[in-house]
């Protein structure tokens, strides 16, 4: 008597080499945050090409980046031997380094943005007053006119 249930025939495929490339986390992270940077640089750029203070930190931004993710690349590059696998003591001091400097940079970034946002604050101040005297000029001559008639 045969039983439906039986599997037919198996067919076992070789084992094959790695087809596609090998990336590590740090490296595809790195890679991603150095694009998305100069993505928003060039925004920053053609939002307000004249401010010398956006183009500073923008580029202090992406040299920033360029360096933590070349600093990470190396990272990953050592421990991938796995769970196991550490980064040396100097690679490790380099990293503090490097995020202590990234620290630095941030902070004088935050400065420089909210010194910015200061400014806008003041200009939009002095927008909102001066159109706020100009409705009161406008409905005065208006109500002087109507009183005329």
């Amino acid at each position: 008597m045969e039983n439906g249930n039986r599997i037919g025939s198996l067919s076992i495929t070789p084992t094959v080499a790695r087809q596609t490339p090998r990336n590590d986390f740090g490296t595809v992270f790195a890679r991603s945050a150095q694009e998305v940077v100069k993505a928003g640089a060039g925004i920053a750029a053609s939002l307000m090409p004249g401010n010398p203070m956006v183009s500073a930190a923008v580029a202090s931004v992406s040299s920033v980046v360029s360096s933590t993710a070349s600093s990470v690349q190396g990272v990953s590059a050592a421990g991938a031997g796995g769970v196991g696998g550490t980064a040396g003591k100097g690679e490790q001091w380099d990293l503090l380094a490097a995020q202590r400097e990234m620290q630095a940079e941030g902070m004088q970034m935050n400065l420089a943005y909210m010194n910015l946002q200061n400014e806008m604050q003041a200009e939009s101040r002095a927008h909102n007053a001066i159109s706020n005297i100009m409705k009161v000029r406008h409905d005065s001559a208006k109500a002087a006119i109507n009183n005329i008639r």
